[in-house]
C-alpha cells in the first residue's frame, strides 16, 4: 500500500469513527442539534464568540450570552457601535444558540480548529467560540469563514445567524 492511499485510508476510518459517535435530533422550533460532545457532561452557562478581521472592512466584535438571556456586545471595529451595549434577554436565547452550536462544541478543556476545513478563501473573518461551564472550565473552536468544505459552511452560516437570534444586528452593520 502506498504512502498516499494508506493516508486516505486513515482519514477515512477516523471520519467514520467520528461520524458513528454524532447524533443529531430535530428540536421543537425545527432546528437540528447534535448530542453534547463525549465528556463534555457539564452545563454550559456562558457562550461567547469574536469574530475577528479580515482583509477589508468585515465587523470585528465579540458577544458573549449567559444562561440567563443577558448579552453583551462589544463592537471594536467597523461596526455601527463602537464599545460595549448590553441588551436582557430572556434565557430560551441562550438554549437556542446553544442548540445551534452544539454540533461543534468541543470536549471541555480541548481547542479545535474547524473541522473539516476543505478548501480555503485567505480573506475572510475568523470566529472563535468560547463555552464556559460551571466551574469554568471551557471548550474553543476556532472556525475559519474561509472554510469552503459543506461543514464548514454550514458552521459558518449558523455563526453569521447569531446577531439576529439576539436581535443585536443594529449595533453590527453600518
Amino acid at each position: 500500500m502506498t504512502r498516499q492511499a494508506a493516508r486516505y485510508l486513515s482519514v477515512a476510518i477516523t471520519i467514520l469513527l467520528l461520524a458513528g459517535c454524532t447524533q443529531s435530533r430535530t428540536l421543537p422550533d425545527g432546528e437540528t442539534a447534535g448530542s453534547q460532545p463525549a465528556g463534555s457532561g457539564q452545563a454550559v452557562t456562558d457562550i461567547r464568540y469574536q469574530v475577528g478581521p479580515c482583509h477589508g472592512t468585515c465587523p470585528v466584535y465579540s458577544v458573549e450570552i449567559s444562561e440567563d438571556g443577558t448579552t453583551r456586545f462589544t463592537g471594536e471595529r467597523f461596526t455601527a457601535v463602537d464599545g460595549e451595549r448590553v441588551r436582557v434577554n430572556d434565557p430560551e436565547r441562550f438554549t437556542r444558540i446553544e442548540r445551534r452550536l452544539a454540533p461543534w462544541q468541543p470536549t471541555m478543556g480541548t481547542t479545535i480548529d474547524t473541522p473539516d476545513c476543505g478548501p480555503r478563501a485567505t480573506d475572510l473573518s475568523h470566529y472563535t467560540v468560547t463555552w464556559t461551564s460551571r466551574d469554568g472550565e471551557t471548550a474553543t473552536l476556532e472556525h475559519d469563514s474561509g472554510c469552503h468544505s459543506a461543514e464548514a459552511r454550514r458552521l459558518t452560516e449558523q455563526l453569521r445567524a447569531l446577531p439576529q437570534t439576539l436581535d443585536i444586528e443594529p449595533w453590527i452593520e453600518r
